[in-house]
């Protein structure tokens, strides 16, 4: 009897895989969420580029004064809608590692 129900468990081996494995994904995915959801991340953006942009095009009258205030409005609201957990600073401000957003 002793013998069968020694058959039926799992080693020891056997038992220490399959914590480590849990405890590998378990940190892995817990890692993710919180560096998706949770973490402060930087985003760039190129404000002075954008405004200059914008000069160009109202000078050369390729836009109007209405169509250029509903460009700085849109750009506006484009960052007012970025994630909580984004921090969002000038290009100029950094230097490097920063992920740019695109706003035009």
């Amino acid at each position: 009897m002793k013998k069968q129900l020694a058959d039926s468990c799992p080693g020891y081996w056997a038992v220490t895989a399959i914590a480590l494995a849990t405890a590998v994904i378990t940190s892995a995915a817990v890692t993710f969420i919180y560096h998706n959801l949770f973490a402060q991340q930087i985003r760039v953006v190129d404000m002075k580029g954008f405004m200059m942009n914008q000069k160009v095009l109202l000078s050369t009258g390729q836009i109007d004064e209405a169509q250029w205030l509903n460009n700085l409005n849109a750009y506006e609201e484009r960052l007012q809608n970025e994630p909580a957990n984004h921090v969002v600073l000038l290009k100029e401000v950094v230097l490097r590692n920063g992920k740019e957003l695109h706003l035009q």
